[in-house]
């Protein structure tokens, strides 16, 4: 998944970088580039944070959590996993009716369906979830980095 990121992300700001170079060198610009640059950033936020997820690397407060006995700590971080499974099946379900809403759109300059780029609501949240009850299996410390 990283490799997805990276490679999405290198595509990016090559599209950006070629934007910038036409229209302040030649004059023109391109029609397309900030529209893949929104659709990268989309995607590159959604796996980038369901990396985070699948890590626990993600922004929490752990300063209550390191102090506490470790039998309690263990049972902090599941009750976390299942909230974070919660919220991803939440996400999973608006984003799906956010998806349905806007299919069959196409994006302005480069007409591509534009439900490449909110199908990334639902992906996320599917991640989400599935990363979170990851997270509660046994193997879980396995994950952190």
């Amino acid at each position: 998944m990283k490799l997805t990121a990276v490679t999405i992300v290198l595509l990016m700001l090559l599209a950006l970088a070629a934007q910038v170079f036409l229209r302040y060198v030649f004059g023109k610009s391109l029609s397309w580039s900030e529209e893949l640059a929104l659709l990268g950033f989309a995607w590159v936020i959604v796996i980038t944070t369901a990396i985070g997820v699948r890590r626990m690397t993600h922004a929490r407060m752990d300063l209550m959590l390191n102090v506490l006995p470790a039998s309690v700590h263990q049972w902090l971080e599941k009750l976390i996993a299942l909230l974070l499974l919660a919220l991803g099946l939440f996400i999973t379900y608006a984003g799906w009716g956010y998806f349905q809403e806007t299919r069959g759109s196409t994006s302005a300059a480069v007409g591509f369906p534009i439900e490449f780029l909110y199908a990334a609501a639902p992906a996320f949240g599917v991640l989400i979830a599935l990363f979170s009850f990851e997270r509660l299996m046994p193997w879980a410390e396995s994950l952190d980095e």
